[in-house]
């Protein structure tokens, strides 16, 4: 196959899979965007995006040890969060935040988006080995000096297993 003709074939593949997999991904594309109002790019700190909250969310929740009922709760709230306010991704960034204000005010919101913000402050403060921290973003920011020895394996993994 031809470099030109494998371009276009994968590039048309990922545009299928995404449309496919866009229902799928709706929680997801929630909780992004959500993690960016709680966790926004400041003058001192890095936001969810930079420091890679979403990515740890995500890679941490395949593992058999990441609480699965902490993930369906997650998943599901951002699908109830989607169908109260159905124009959320679509609103300006204080139009988000005074979305997520009113989220705050309900129980099952409040609750919700303390889980949000647990993983967001796991996923900056957390050894770039799990996914989130990228080139230690966090640490930089908080002008935090990391323990030895570093993880060299997620989990307790031995290598190769």
């Amino acid at each position: 196959m031809k470099r030109r003709d494998f371009l276009v074939t994968s590039a048309l593949l990922a545009t299928t899979t995404l449309l496919n997999a866009k229902e799928d991904n709706l929680p997801w594309i929630i909780i992004e965007e959500v993690f960016e109002v709680l966790f926004p790019k400041t003058n001192n700190m890095p936001s969810s995006k930079e420091f890679g909250a979403l990515n740890y969310l995500y890679q941490n929740s395949k593992e058999k040890s990441f609480d699965k009922s902490d993930l369906e709760y997650l998943l599901q709230g951002a699908l109830d969060f989607n169908s109260s306010f159905p124009l959320f991704l679509k609103a300006s960034k204080k139009q988000k935040e005074e979305i997520i204000q009113e989220v705050s005010l309900n129980s099952y919101g409040e609750s919700w988006l303390s889980l949000l913000i647990y993983y967001g402050i796991e996923a900056m403060l957390s050894d770039p080995i799990y996914g989130g921290n990228k080139n230690e973003i966090g640490y930089k920011a908080l002008n935090f000096q990391a323990g030895n020895p570093k993880p060299k394996v997620k989990y307790g993994k031995i290598n190769g297993l």
